[in-house]
């Protein structure tokens, strides 16, 4: 997928150490690292070294279950602090993959807006994967796309957590995102969730996907006032 040729764009100079993901490589797996590395440093020392970036890996899980961003979740990590947005009172979902919810350039700063406009955002990650795991038992077929699996999985927890609407943030022309599309926006018809599904695909300019988001806000809120009624 590219992320070999991505990491050296992003570590530049620096050595860059593959793990590997096989057989008997599980994570903080000795077997699983660089036999450069291997031959270098005593098994002790490496020992040590996966313990404590196991320790650190349940961390930044942790903070994302407690509600925190990716981005968010590592500042904390790495001592500093985030900005505590509060317990705002509309919700609304955010799924799709993790590349298209969490990249700014990507999705042209859609969180940044929903905040402003707001709304506590809930996304995928905020959940358990037993969670998300339990709610797949509905299906006839299991779906075999991990990804898949975690944004239907976290459609229907979306669903119980009463929030007002979901958007979801789809790649464009990605083949297993045509099922689940189809099976997110039937669950939300039989239901009467509002759902918009937007296609990513490069966009430079913001200003017709923001129109999209404002009028989905707009039908939100419109639906808001007339339940009052």
């Amino acid at each position: 997928m590219g992320l070999p040729e991505m990491t050296k764009q992003a570590v530049g100079k620096q050595p860059l150490l593959i793990w590997r993901s096989e057989k008997n490589c599980a994570l903080g797996s000795p077997q699983a690292l660089p036999v450069v590395l291997r031959q270098e440093f005593p098994a002790r020392r490496i020992k040590k070294g996966l313990q404590k970036a196991e320790a650190a890996f349940r961390s930044y899980h942790r903070l994302l279950q407690q509600g925190l961003f990716p981005e968010e979740a590592e500042t904390v990590l790495f001592g500093g602090t985030h900005h505590d947005r509060g317990e705002a009172g509309r919700r609304i979902g955010l799924i799709g993959h993790p590349y298209c919810l969490y990249d700014p350039l990507v999705n042209l700063g859609t969180i940044d807006l929903l905040h402003r406009y707001g709304f506590k955002v809930v996304a995928p990650e905020f959940f358990r994967p037993r969670q998300i795991e339990s709610e797949l038992q509905i299906l006839a077929k299991p779906l075999f796309w991990t990804l898949s699996q975690r944004i239907f999985g976290t459609f229907r927890l979306l669903c119980k957590q009463q929030v007002e609407g979901i958007i979801y943030l789809s790649a464009f022309a990605c083949g297993p995102e045509a099922l689940i599309g189809e099976l997110v926006k039937k669950e939300a018809k039989a239901i009467g969730l509002p759902l918009l599904q937007l296609d990513l695909d490069e966009h430079s300019g913001e200003a017709g996907l923001v129109t999209r988001i404002e009028a989905f806000i707009d039908l939100l809120q419109r639906k808001r006032r007339l339940s009052c009624v």
